[in-house]
């Protein structure tokens, strides 16, 4: 195939790399999100988080396998000659990969559909963690190291931990701004100052503390704005996609378009006077054409013969000349 301008084939190599990039960004950031998410979740909910995110997985990977080897599709490409058969093969390469891009916007349609089945899950996970605290060490390290991390308290507010049945009641001349929860509520001072509850072995789990000295917004909350900070990543990645896939699209069909001028695929402007399509073919320099009589032909030894030129243009009839 003819390039219609300079380094054509780069650019489509350019566009097909940016796609398989593109393609392993969102394979990437789904994946950290997933290790995000999963601190607010047990394990039978990552597995539904995992099966939640696992089209999109499939997706990056499409991207990337697809536009990598269309690389190597467009390189053997671009030395052979525009026939139907590449054009077809063209076309259907295209429909192919919009196929693909539908495929992965469908897939974010999917992920926006159930995010409030996504954060149900996470609030049942949660207030479950909080009931199994004080007899579950798991939980217990779960929901320390998430409230430090996170610098929140409780599922919704802080208020979660005082409604637990096995939270000690507050007795009644404590003040208002006294709460029951955890340590790991407490604010951090500095970045490096974390309250050493899990050091000291001689504290109270669940001393009174006041208001100011702990987060008062809930983990929840924070699980939600991940999961929405994702979903907006994955859709700039999208449209991402789909802005290389249209400039992909309309410099291949730009590219067949120029193949269709002077030698091109349906051979336009190369026909007789009848219509009919003349074939092109290349000699090289040192062989020159003789036109032998039937007399000649008939013969199994032919005559030495000179070259003449011709004037078909006259009627005049060649003939071979001896020597």
């Amino acid at each position: 195939m003819r390039q219609p301008l300079r380094k054509a084939s780069v650019y489509i190599a350019l566009l097909l790399i940016f796609e398989a990039v593109t393609g392993l960004l969102i394979i990437i950031v789904t994946a950290i999100y997933q290790w995000i998410l999963a601190d607010y979740l047990d394990d039978i909910e990552n597995n539904l988080l995992f099966s939640y995110l696992f089209n999109i997985y499939i997706f990056g990977a499409q991207l990337v396998v697809s536009f990598l080897c269309s690389l190597s599709l467009w390189n053997r490409l671009w030395k052979r000659r525009c026939t139907p058969n590449v054009r077809l093969m063209i076309s259907v390469w295209l429909f192919y990969c919009c196929i693909i891009i539908s495929s992965g916007f469908g897939t974010l349609w999917n992920v926006y559909y159930n995010i409030d089945v996504l954060e149900n899950a996470a609030e049942t996970s949660l207030f479950r963690g909080i009931d199994e605290y004080y007899s579950n060490p798991e939980w217990k390290l779960l929901w320390d190291g998430l409230q430090l991390r996170r610098q929140c308290c409780g599922v919704h507010n802080y208020r979660d931990w005082m409604k637990a049945e096995w939270m000690p009641r507050q007795e009644s001349n404590c003040t208002r701004k006294s709460v029951l929860a955890p340590l790991a509520c407490q604010k951090k001072l500095h970045d490096n100052n974390a309250p050493n509850y899990m050091l000291d072995g001689q504290q109270e789990p669940f001393p009174t503390l006041t208001i100011n000295s702990i987060n008062t917004n809930g983990c929840l909350p924070v699980f939600t704005d991940f999961v929405w900070r994702y979903f907006y990543i994955l859709l700039l990645l999208l449209l991402l996609a789909l802005k290389f896939l249209i400039c992909l699209c309309c410099f291949t069909k730009y590219i067949l378009q120029r193949q269709n001028l002077g030698d091109g695929c349906d051979n336009a402007g190369l026909t007789d006077e009848d219509g009919r399509p003349l074939v092109m073919v290349k000699y090289p320099r040192n062989v020159r054409c003789v036109i032998l009589g039937e007399d000649d032909l008939a013969s199994d030894i032919a005559p030495d013969v000179a070259y003449c030129n011709c004037d078909e243009a006259g009627g005049e009839q060649c003939d071979y000349c001896e020597n």
